[in-house]
């Protein structure tokens, strides 16, 4: 019997203690629930606190004319005009693009917004007049940023229109230059070439003989080919005040009666122009512009033919003086 109720009093004293954990979780419980029903009646009050100022905020903005009843119309329409707008402007450089194209996603973000609103009743929307009145004031300043653009750009392209004037302007300069540079190597080609035709020596009195030597080794002049020892030309050079105060040297040149020149076994190669002659002798005489007196000899290799003969004086390329003379 002792063992008995041994048991049943560990048994009562079991049931007891779960009694008293769930009175003080009951307990616990309407206390947190008291506690969630405070924190949500706070809730509401404040909740319906800011839905009254929301609605004098709307009344407010209404009755001011701040906020008008078809305003999310309007605005949709101002936002669709606006996109157009920074659809049409073309940006010079790929980050002012960028940046363009950053302000029409906005533009699309707020026209969804309004978008919406069309949806609401009424009354709802009356209550979304703050959200009309916030995005009213997005589209403004997404306006002033575009309006800002167009300025940038404008000026940018009157810019670039002065630059491309100015270009222009220098490339004509340049071409006026370059033309009166043109003028001015023509001009100074024509004196350059007056001054190279005015520097050519001349001759005058220019006298070609035939010579014989005597045993006394004096001269005569004689018109017999086979008496003929030497042939002598002789001429004045006429001063020259342009000409250039050197040595020079002067060539003589004579045509045989069979049109071949006479030569010895060392001819004188010297410029004819644009070919070259060959002479018989060549002298060199020392030139100082003024006139001067020369004679040239020279003494016979072999017996030449009778004929006309010509005698041609050449000096820097250029033929100074011709005459003939005749042999029997």
């Amino acid at each position: 019997m002792k063992k008995e109720e041994q048991k049943s009093t560990k048994k009562d004293a079991i049931y007891i203690t779960i009694i008293i954990l769930l009175l003080a979780g009951i307990g616990y419980f309407g206390y947190q629930t008291g506690n969630v029903k405070k924190d949500l009646s706070a809730c509401v009050k404040d909740n319906t606190q800011l839905n009254q100022e929301k609605e004098e905020l709307n009344a407010i903005l209404l009755n001011s004319g701040i906020i008008d009843s078809s305003d999310d119309a309007v605005l949709k329409a101002n936002l669709v005009a606006l996109l157009a707008e920074y659809d049409n402007v073309e940006a010079s450089n790929q980050d002012m693009q960028d940046s363009i194209d950053v302000q029409k996603s906005k533009v699309a973000g707020l026209l969804a917004q309004v978008d919406s609103l069309n949806n609401l009743s009424a009354a709802e929307k009356k209550k979304a007049y703050g959200q009309i009145y916030k995005l009213k004031k997005e589209a403004s300043t997404l306006r002033e940023i575009m309006k800002s653009y167009i300025h940038t750009i404008d000026s940018l392209n009157t810019l670039n229109i002065n630059l491309q004037n100015t270009i222009v302007d220098k490339d004509n300069q340049i071409t006026n230059i370059n033309n009166d540079l043109t003028a001015a190597k023509d001009e100074s080609d024509k004196w350059k070439s007056t001054a190279e035709l005015g520097s050519v020596l001349q001759s005058a009195g220019l006298i070609a003989e035939a010579l014989k030597i005597k045993n006394s080794g004096t001269q005569k002049i004689t018109t017999r080919a086979n008496r003929t020892d030497q042939i002598r030309a002789c001429f004045t050079i006429i001063g020259n005040k342009i000409a250039k105060a050197e040595n020079k040297t002067l060539y003589m040149r004579i045509i045989q009666p069979n049109g071949k020149e006479l030569v010895g076994e060392k001819p004188e190669v010297f410029s004819m122009g644009e070919l070259d002659g060959y002479a018989c002798i060549a002298r060199k005489v020392n030139y100082q512009n003024t006139n001067m007196d020369v004679c040239i000899y020279y003494e016979l290799e072999n017996v030449i033919e009778a004929g006309n003969y010509i005698v041609e004086i050449y000096c820097e390329g250029s033929k100074i003086g011709k005459t003939t003379f005749a042999l029997k």
